[in-house]
């Protein structure tokens, strides 16, 4: 223990002074003059905690092998002694304790280890040697992939696929989460999330597998991934392998299959993509649609027509929405050459249509309007045995309404009526649905089938769900009828079913029509009878709907409704609800040039004033000397926003400049705006 010597106080004596002072108290000594215990071990680890903070818990006996190892560490990166750092490092590993290294001695650690991987497969390599390189490169991953990503470009040099591919399972094999061997002085120390594949291993495993050349192993990866590789390789990659072009090549190669498995693996994800496509993209669907075939009957297949024929050498099978999908892209086009061959393909390759397909061919006609075709096809699917769905039944009536063959529409929905108990719940309401919206607008004869079709709805199902009651409150709407409108929202009250934006937007709307100067207040005494809280969205959402309008009554609407929300801090408008104003304002000729430079000004500078920026004042200011400037007549309306925008921030120098500008101009304000400037001169004088 550490000793130190006594001294005993010098005696003197000192002049009296006034106010005395009091002597500071010192702690008194150990008797033998030794430090206490307990002081010496606080010294101690309050130099330790200032020194390394991550060997705060380690007793002596840890303390000395982790300050021997950094130190030997720290002396091996000076003098490049892989062999001394590599000890130091299995030390640490084994007590455990790689947490007291820092990022920065973590880092210059795997710029050594990785730079002495040996440039060639033919120089050995020690297996203890490249299990710690790989192991520092694993256990920087928390903060950076660059080791990682420096081992498989070494290993792709030396052309040591097994070396990739090994390393690639231990980097499986990690945990979710994983403690990064990170000072505990870093705010991001602990267990983070083991970071995705970075893309240069995904593009290290591609080439490993082109080594072997085994595309069905990458194909097997690949399905077990979830397909994550790259579509094509960066520059910087394929120079790894610039001694190698046929290597490139049939890397180039297999990252174009994985991108085709992906296609055909995915069918849902393809059909969206494929859907939102213009005709001008035919030649690239036609393109992959022939690689399809390749990879389906070509010398090395590894594609199958369908999912019964999957085997472990081809474990992909193209779906029947995958066939669906290429078939209704090609009509979409109008390539009925491409969709005949198509066809002629399935039928060669065992595939048999199913209804999903039919469905697909028939949405294709439907969208044309070509009536008669789709008739054709439902008379060739049933011949062929396959059985509609609802599906099939929604576009069939939905077509014939559309072409105006009433008549032959219902006649179809009193024949899937009668087939109507072999078909789903959920797609028989569609169907019931799409005969609803239609017969509803058709007039008032074709109503009364409609209101029959409902009224069995609510007796022997399907039960009526929100776009039910939503289809004929919007007729009731139509007819000014608000007698009925209340009868079919007390039911759906009864029935538990809450109105949406168009339902309220649908009232509002209808009671608009008539003239109600109270219809938003009406709107949202309803919406609360029903049980529903307005929100945010829901107010903005049907301001937006009133917007759309475009009528004065309907903007008339839309700004009580905003007024309403800035009233209530609970629900108080956003950019999204003035947008949808502004919007409204600058679409169409419904307003004159003058009323859509005054209402938009004044929506622009209460959205800056209301909003939480605080260059929201400065921002107003900009609109309201945009109106100066461009000679828009400022009216009660601008100034009482302007003012109390400006009252309600504090900003009482600004407003007192704002009263000033319109006494210069000699404007009369009415009551509301006099009371502002009345209460902004009591404060500033």
């Amino acid at each position: 223990m550490l000793r130190f010597a006594v001294r005993a106080p010098a005696k003197f004596v000192r002049a009296a002074s006034f106010p005395p002072r009091v002597p500071k108290r010192q702690p008194p000594p150990e008797p033998d003059g030794t430090i206490d215990p307990a002081l010496f071990h606080q010294l101690h680890k309050t130099i330790r905690e200032r020194h390394n903070p991550s060997t705060i818990d380690l007793d002596e006996p840890q303390l000395i092998v982790v300050n021997t190892s950094i130190f030997n560490i720290t002396k091996g990166l000076k003098t490049k002694d892989i062999a001394l750092i590599h000890q130091s490092w299995a030390e640490l590993r084994r007590t455990n304790h790689l947490h007291t290294l820092s990022t920065q001695v973590v880092q210059d650690i795997y710029r050594l280890a990785t730079a002495s991987i040996p440039s060639s497969i033919d120089e050995a390599w020690d297996s203890d040697r490249r299990s710690f390189v790989e192991d520092v490169a694993l256990a920087a991953l928390s903060y950076s992939t660059a080791a990682l990503n420096a081992c498989f470009l070494a290993y792709l040099r030396r052309g040591d696929s097994i070396a990739v591919l090994e390393l690639y399972e231990k980097f499986q094999q990690l945990p979710e989460t994983q403690s990064a061997p990170l000072s505990v002085s870093d705010p991001d120390h602990g267990a983070k999330a083991k970071p995705k594949p970075p893309e240069t291993m995904l593009l290290a495993v591609v080439a490993a597998y082109a080594m072997e050349d085994s595309f069905r192993g990458l194909l097997k990866k690949a399905i077990s991934l979830d397909f994550p590789f790259p579509r094509q390789p960066p520059p910087e990659f394929m120079k790894t392998m610039s001694d190698d072009p046929a290597l490139q090549t049939k890397v180039e190669i297999y990252l174009q299959r994985l991108d085709l498995a992906k296609i055909v693996g995915r069918p849902r994800y393809f059909s969206k993509y494929v859907h939102n496509l213009s005709p001008s993209h035919a030649r690239s669907i036609e393109t992959h649609y022939n690689s399809i075939l390749e990879a389906i009957s070509g010398p090395d297949a590894w594609i199958v027509a369908d999912a019964e024929f999957i085997s472990l050498s081809k474990p992909i099978a193209m779906s029947e929405l995958g066939w669906g999908t290429f078939l209704a892209a090609f009509l979409r086009w109008e390539r009925n050459d491409l969709a005949a061959k198509l066809w002629k393909d399935m039928i060669q390759f065992g595939v048999r249509p199913g209804i999903v397909i039919w469905n697909m061919v028939i949405q294709v006609y439907k969208d044309r309007g070509a009536t008669d075709e789709l008739l054709g096809a439902w008379g060739t699917m049933t011949a062929q045995g396959v059985k509609p769905d609802g599906y099939t039944y929604s576009l069939l009536i939905a077509s014939l309404f559309a072409a105006k063959r009433t008549h032959e529409a219902i006649q179809w929905f009193r024949t899937f009526e009668k087939d109507e108990a072999h078909i789903p719940a959920e797609q028989s309401l569609a169907v019931h649905n799409a005969a609803l919206s239609a017969l509803f607008r058709l007039g008032r004869v074709n109503a009364q089938v409609a209101f029959t079709i409902f009224q069995k709805m609510q007796k022997k199902g399907p039960t009526p769900d929100l776009i039910s009651y939503n289809t004929v409150v919007g007729y009731h709407g139509h007819q000014s009828d608000f007698k009925a409108m209340a009868a079919i929202i007390t039911q759906m009250s009864a029935a538990g079913i809450p109105g949406d934006v168009f339902t309220f937007s649908t009232i509002l709307s209808a009671l608009l029509k008539v003239g109600r100067g109270d219809a938003p207040e009406m709107v949202i005494n309803i919406m609360r009878q029903q049980g529903v809280n307005p929100s945010v969205a829901t107010y903005s959402d049907i301001i937006a709907f009133q917007m759309r309008e475009q009528t004065v009554p309907h903007l008339q609407a839309a700004i009580s409704l905003l007024d309403e929300m800035e009233k209530d801090p609970n629900v108080s408008p956003n950019v999204i609800t003035y947008t949808s104003i502004l919007g409204g304002l600058y679409r169409g000729s419904w307003l004159t040039a003058e009323q859509i430079k005054l209402r938009g000004y004044n929506i622009l500078i209460k959205a800056c004033l209301t909003s939480e920026a605080s260059i929201g004042v400065e921002e107003a200011l900009g609109f309201y000397r945009q109106m100066i400037h461009a000679n828009v007549p400022r009216k009660d309306d601008t100034w009482y926003i302007l003012l109390a925008g400006l009252i309600e921030r504090e900003e009482w120098r600004v407003a007192h400049e704002i009263v000033q500008d319109m006494a210069a101009i000699e404007f009369q304000p009415n009551r509301s705006v006099v009371r502002l400037v009345h209460k902004i001169r009591q404060r500033i004088q």
